[in-house]
């Protein structure tokens, strides 16, 4: 019989004898089956197992957002401006002649004006003190709600077209208003009866749009919802006079500076939404000169699936730049295998390698809040260890590309940034090994 068969027959009554018995089975001399075993924490720099790190942005777009903002020299330069259109107004309204009792259809009516009416977000970022806004009539030709930016009106592929002026184009002032959060969560803009008739008579959805500033500086105000109510005058029974209200059928904000990506850090969320993605390439073994051989017990050393008890991906937060797209919101983050590689940034990606998403208080991307965040993803390391070299399909199954982003995007303009390859907080990958010889005969 040969060694390992007699260790298992040693062990398989072992088991037996216990079977027969409430007590557990132990030998007073521990090195009877030795078993040499030790555990050691690895930190491999990116240099050693990363390739291949990029960033994108131009996922989603602001349009995606619930709710939209406006400021004026927000921490610094930063400004937004909201972009609204309004549902088109009814062919006719329902009126009862004078001195009838069934209604008849009023296509002839005249608008009297109207109100705009901004319900603004008292939960983030309110300010102290009363802020003045302004609502003007847009009097831009075009604009697209999904790619408007502060300098273009259409930004889609093939085609641009930049605003007459940067920030929304020119408008035609429909008034201001003070807003004090201490009184009200709305402000009402009243709106003269001659923009109300030509927002009647208009063919398209454009000529109704809407653009919301803010005129007092260093605040960033949430919009929530914003409606027309305008008053109609029935050209049937003139003392009769209907409100109509008047929602969005397309919104979007605009912003400037717009802070695009970094290849020297890891951006996550924002509107459009950034990603990061790098490719994961483990080493086979751990040579001479390897960070891994500096705690390892001997070297080199070969590196499998079964050797490795955990595996986390450990980064660190630095300051947002600017400081006005600093997240006022926890922050989650997901990393995700790249299905498809060669169609990054475009590329579906697969489930998460985590169990759950990692969540970032707001305070971490501050100047003085840099935090060190870990990604558990034993699971998927050991997958990639453990496929074979001569098995493309399989390769092909456990994709090496991960993905760092948000879960949803975009869930707001803001964004996270991390240290990336590289730079002094670069990422690098924990590993819990255990290094055994096995099991020892006496």
């Amino acid at each position: 019989m040969t060694p390992r068969r007699l260790v298992l027959a040693a062990l398989l009554g072992l088991l037996v004898t216990g079977a027969c018995t409430d007590q557990v089975p132990t030998f007073d001399d521990g090195s009877a089956i030795p078993i040499d075993a030790e555990t050691v924490e690895v930190l491999l720099p990116f240099s050693e197992f990363g390739r291949d790190f990029q960033v994108f942005g131009g996922f989603g777009s602001q349009a995606d957002l619930a709710g939209f903002y406006v400021a004026h020299e927000y921490r610094g330069d930063f400004s937004a401006r909201t972009l609204i259109r309004l549902g088109a107004f009814p062919a006719s309204i329902s009126v009862f002649p004078e001195g009838e009792s069934t209604t008849v259809p009023d296509s002839a009516y005249v608008p009297l004006g109207g109100n705009l009416v901004i319900r603004m977000d008292t939960t983030r970022s309110v300010p102290e003190e009363a802020v003045e806004l302004e609502a003007g009539h847009m009097l831009a030709p075009e604009w697209d709600i999904r790619t408007a930016s502060w300098q273009a009106a259409v930004d889609t592929l093939g085609r641009r077209v930049d605003w007459g002026e940067a920030g929304g184009g020119p408008v035609r002032s429909l008034g201001t208003g003070m807003w004090d959060p201490q009184e009200a969560d709305t402000l009402v803009i009243p709106v003269d009866s001659a923009t109300v008739n030509q927002w009647r008579e208009a063919d398209e959805s454009v000529d109704r749009s809407v653009r919301v500033e803010s005129r007092s500086s260093g605040h960033l105000l949430g919009i929530n919802s914003l409606e027309l109510r305008a008053r109609l005058q029935s050209s049937v029974n003139p003392d009769t006079v209907v409100t109509v209200v008047r929602g969005i059928v397309g919104s979007t904000f605009i912003y400037n500076p717009e802070p695009g990506v970094s290849q020297e850090e890891i951006r996550i969320g924002g509107a459009p939404a950034r990603r990061a993605f790098f490719r994961i390439q483990l080493p086979d073994r751990f040579e001479e000169g390897s960070a891994a051989c500096e705690v390892l017990p001997t070297c080199p050393m070969d590196l499998d699936r079964d050797r490795v008890v955990y595996a986390g991906l450990v980064m660190q937060t630095r300051p947002v730049e600017p400081p006005a797209f600093e997240p006022l919101d926890t922050l989650r983050l997901d990393v995700r295998p790249t299905l498809s590689p060669e169609r990054i940034p475009r590329s579906p990606l697969g489930s998460s390698v985590q169990p759950t998403a990692r969540t970032f208080p707001p305070g971490v991307f501050a100047a003085d809040g840099s935090t060190r965040v870990e990604v558990p993803m034993t699971r998927y390391v050991q997958d990639l260890l453990g496929i074979p070299d001569d098995d493309p399909q399989q390769r092909d199954e456990v994709p090496s590309t991960v993905a760092l982003l948000s879960p949803a995007e975009p869930s707001g303009f803001q964004f996270g940034s991390l240290f990336g390859p590289g730079t002094e907080g670069e990422p690098f990958l924990r590993l819990i090994l255990t290094i055994t010889d096995g099991v020892q005969l006496p």
